[in-house]
């Protein structure tokens, strides 16, 4: 219910930014169309077939849109809850006491992701990220069933199509799934006292053998896609080399502003990130199986983008680590667990969770959304000015798509092309020819007024629309964005007419 909370207050307050208007596009187009247009872009499918059908249920509102990361971001907590009480739960008969653990374990780790403001943050986004963090815990839970439950060969099944699922949404969950085959193999070899041949004779192997090639069939086919992006992406990225302030800005983001915002005091950020390493150097310390899946499900991630980064293609970014993040918060609940006393125990708990709603409630206050009302203030205020047939030219697929989303009349809606091409990952799947409108189409135009929007004074850099000589701006209205997204510029131009020569006077008799 506290998650719920938090995703689902006022859900469609703010408009719908970049990310989500272009996923908006895209499941408009038939499933055939939509699938060979996500393979153009540098995503697996699944979220937007899920998408589309929840569409097609609850509508396309930004209600409708975003309910459905709502609900995945409650099965998220639900699915933490799942894990950690399944992961720390001793084996065969346990005291009242360690069962008492195991569930606390679950209970504190849930209600911090119900908490986190990054988790909140990417919870009411319509993109892939909330189904990507619910598959990394159920996968996580069945993970553990599967090394546990009776009937191991069904639970191995569901981890399989769970995985599956998880590399079909999102592709840093291939990290995820890697990390666990890793654990894996380190949790076996330790059983069999680092006997081979013991290993590849135990029923686990096998079964866990049989969920990989669930994993491995179900994926081959999406894999000549995969290929295809990922040349795309080499080629060409929105993504920045990674050093170590990107590493302790990275720890801070994830813990204390999940968004861009005001910079934060030095040191601040080292700080966060060497608690961070402190924290999961302690977890390590009288560390079983349950505390060194939590150690590497959060580190390997970090360490496989580190090498693909350097070696193959730059794929760092903030939000990727939403997975890699729960299991920094399981792993902190753990360690709350681990204080000896019940009064200390509950002061850290809620010193916590004060911490925690105090973090959202500032993201909330930061984001000031009733005085940053965006594109669909734009929309509106050109829906209530604009003459029928008049052309809206938009300066960016960067606003484009959210311009498009909120418009009320979507009609002669155009974006602005200069002759350049338009960088992949600009949402250019979900563009067709007939969205765009270049210089000299814009020439021609026949209408006596235009309207351009352009934007500036965000992290994305200026863009405008470059209007033809001879027509005259004649009103000007800015709407700022949330986010860091800089602000958006609603300009009227009419064209300009060259004055009637005066008449001459005839000639007198």
């Amino acid at each position: 219910m506290v998650a719920l909370g938090v995703r689902g207050y006022r859900l469609s307050a703010r408009s719908l930014w970049f990310d989500e208007a272009f996923t908006w596009r895209l499941v408009q187009f038939p499933v055939s169309e939509m699938l060979r247009r996500v393979g153009a872009d540098n995503s697996p499918p699944l979220h937007f077939l899920l998408l589309r059908g929840w569409i097609n249920l609850f509508g396309a509102s930004p209600s409708g849109l975003r309910s459905l990361s709502v609900l995945l971001g409650i099965l998220t907590v639900l699915g933490t809850y799942l894990f950690a009480a399944e992961a720390f739960r001793p084996a065969g008969t346990a005291q009242e006491a360690e069962v008492t653990r195991a569930r606390g374990v679950g209970l504190l780790a849930a209600v911090l992701v119900a908490l986190s403001a990054f988790h909140v943050r990417y919870s009411w986004e319509v993109r892939m990220y909330a189904l990507a963090t619910a598959l990394t815990a159920f996968s996580s839970w069945a993970f553990f069933r599967a090394l546990r439950g009776p009937s191991r060969r069904r639970w191995w099944l569901l981890y399989g199509l769970l995985a599956l699922l998880l590399a079909y949404t999102h592709y840093y969950g291939l990290f995820t799934v890697a990390a666990q085959a890793v654990f894996l193999a380190g949790l076996l070899l330790v059983r069999e006292k680092w006997q081979i041949a013991a290993v590849l004779r135990s029923p686990t192997f096998r079964h866990a053998l049989l969920a990989g090639s669930v994993v491995v069939v179900g994926w081959l086919p999406w894999l000549p896609v995969f290929l295809k992006q990922r040349a795309q992406v080499q080629g060409d990225y929105w993504t920045q080399p990674v050093t170590g302030s990107v590493l302790a800005r990275t720890c801070y983001r994830m813990f204390l502003q999940p968004e861009y915002g005001p910079t934060p005091a030095p040191g601040l950020e080292l700080l966060t990130a060497d608690l961070c390493v402190l924290g999961l150097w302690v977890l390590r310390r009288r560390a079983g199986p349950p505390e060194w899946y939590v150690i590497w499900a959060a580190v390997a991630p970090l360490v496989f983008c580190l090498v693909i980064s350097a070696y193959d293609t730059k794929v760092f970014g903030l939000r990727f680590f939403l997975m890699a993040h729960l299991f920094l918060l399981v792993g902190l609940a753990a360690l709350v667990w681990r204080v000896p006393f019940a009064p200390e125990r509950v002061a850290a708990t809620a010193l916590l969770l004060a911490g925690s709603l105090s973090v959202l409630v500032g993201f909330w206050q930061d984001m000031d959304v009733d005085r940053r009302p965006g594109a669909r203030a734009a929309a509106d205020y050109i829906h209530e000015q604009r003459q029928p047939g008049e052309p809206v030219v938009v300066c960016s697929p960067l606003m484009y798509f959210s311009l498009l989303y909120h418009a009320p009349d979507r009609a002669a809606h155009y974006l602005y092309s200069d002759g350049h091409p338009i960088p992949h990952f600009y949402g250019t799947a979900a563009l067709t020819r007939e969205d765009l409108i270049t210089d000299a189409q814009l020439r021609g135009i026949p209408s006596r007024r235009l309207w351009a929007v352009n934007m500036a004074g965000g992290y994305w850099g200026s863009y405008r629309v470059s209007v033809p000589s001879g027509w005259v701006e004649r009103n000007r209205r800015s709407f700022r964005e949330v986010f860091g997204l800089g602000e958006v510029t609603v300009v009227l131009y009419e064209v300009e007419r060259p004055r009637a020569a005066p008449p001459r006077e005839g000639r007198r008799r």
